[in-house]
């Protein structure tokens, strides 16, 4: 595939802002920027990225060659598949999860500046539709961050090519509310796709949000998060390694970020003192969201971040794949149901709950959950857990 990457134009771009701070890499903090007194200077659009996004997305673009591409037929079948698709989504799951959301987890709606959402992998969409006034996702997967594709203006095949991949690696999404792993390891090679950062600019894009930057992200052995210019390397480094992206909506000044870590969560990986423990020990977040995770956290495996997130969150919302029930003392949380017991999936063994089936049993005990979402997305047994510490 004839696809150059960007190296020049990004790099120089970041390398200027760099000079013009005086560092070209800074410890960054995950939190919120403290006010300042004087006038706002509006964020700004990175016009590279945006627009590279804007192309994968389905949005129209104004410079050469995205312009003239998006009149090809390739393209235009493209983009009516993601209009279809997108439309379908939003009417039978965003749309509904909306609604549910206001009603139903509006105290953790209201307290979270970070929304963390460990295995979550590139699934940018469903933490932005359920926390939308948060001002930092924090979002932990195996799969490599990759980089953002740019064409030769000559080479409208290749173009045409990644399109149909990332219509590829976006299918499970569309129908089932994640990413199965096996595809998206195939869908994410760098002869594909090439990793989750472009799946995370086009939620994002696809979404309404313009994009202001794209760092690199190196987690020292200190547990800093220090930004470099992207893109970085062309090896695929050690893990843990990530990418945040700063975004906005256009018209405010209000500038917020998406970080994602490629790293393992597993114990003998995700040791105590290692630089992504001291990186999320340091890191503020309230509310952690699980979904669609293998049921990780059910195995002595995992127990770290298990008890990372029980002792760190004040809001949890999980998936039966999340924590185990039996992990949630009713002297210490408040465990509120929705939707319908399911038993686990058939491909995972040893995740029974049924003490968890007998709370969802009890009459009066679990409301209603009117949408798909998880493994069970195509029955009418789909649950969710939106748990409080008292």
């Amino acid at each position: 595939m004839k696809i150059k990457r960007i190296w020049a134009v990004a790099a120089a771009a970041l390398w200027t802002a760099a000079c013009t701070s005086g560092s070209s890499g800074a410890a960054a903090s995950p939190q919120t920027p403290a006010p300042q007194s004087g006038p706002v200077t509006p964020p700004s659009v990175d016009p590279v990225f945006d627009e590279i996004a804007s192309f994968l997305a389905g949005r129209p673009c104004a410079a050469s060659p995205y312009k003239e591409f998006q009149e090809t037929e390739a393209y235009r079948v493209y983009a009516a598949a993601l209009d279809q698709n997108w439309t379908a989504m939003e009417s039978g799951r965003l749309g509904p999860i909306r609604t549910w959301a206001e009603r139903e987890i509006g105290e953790a709606r209201a307290a979270s500046t970070t929304v963390f959402y460990p295995f979550g992998g590139p699934d940018a969409l469903t933490p932005l539709v359920l926390f939308p006034g948060a001002a930092h996702y924090l979002l932990l997967g195996l799969e490599f961050v990759g980089r953002m594709p740019e064409f030769q203006a000559v080479d409208s095949k290749s173009a045409a090519r990644y399109i149909a991949n990332l219509q590829d690696a976006l299918g499970d999404f569309f129908k089932k509310s994640y990413f199965i792993t096996k595809n998206m390891n195939e869908a994410l090679s760098d002869e594909k796709v090439d990793g989750v950062l472009p799946l995370l600019c086009f939620f994002l894009k696809r979404s309404g949000f313009s994009i202001s930057s794209v760092k690199r992200l190196e987690i020292a052995e200190t547990g800093e998060a220090v930004e470099r210019p992207y893109p970085g390397e062309k090896q695929r480094r050690r893990r843990p390694f990530g990418i945040r992206i700063a975004f906005f909506t256009e018209g405010t000044d209000v500038l917020r970020e998406m970080t994602y870590i490629s790293c393992d969560l597993e114990n003998k990986a995700f040791g105590e003192g290692k630089p992504l423990d001291l990186y999320l020990q340091g890191l503020p977040f309230e509310t952690t969201f699980v979904k669609s995770a293998s049921y990780l956290m059910h195995y002595r495996e995992f127990s770290r971040i298990r008890d990372l997130i029980l002792a760190r969150s004040r809001f949890i919302l999980q998936d039966d794949t999340g924590i185990p029930y039996r992990h949630f003392s009713p002297e210490i949380w408040d465990v509120r149901l929705f939707g319908a017991f399911a038993p686990p999936v058939a491909d995972f063994k040893g995740v029974d709950q049924p003490d968890l089936r007998t709370a969802f049993e009890e009459p009066g005990r679990a409301k209603p959950l009117p949408f798909p979402i998880g493994y069970h997305w195509g029955t009418k047994k789909v649950s969710l857990l939106f748990i409080v510490k008292k």
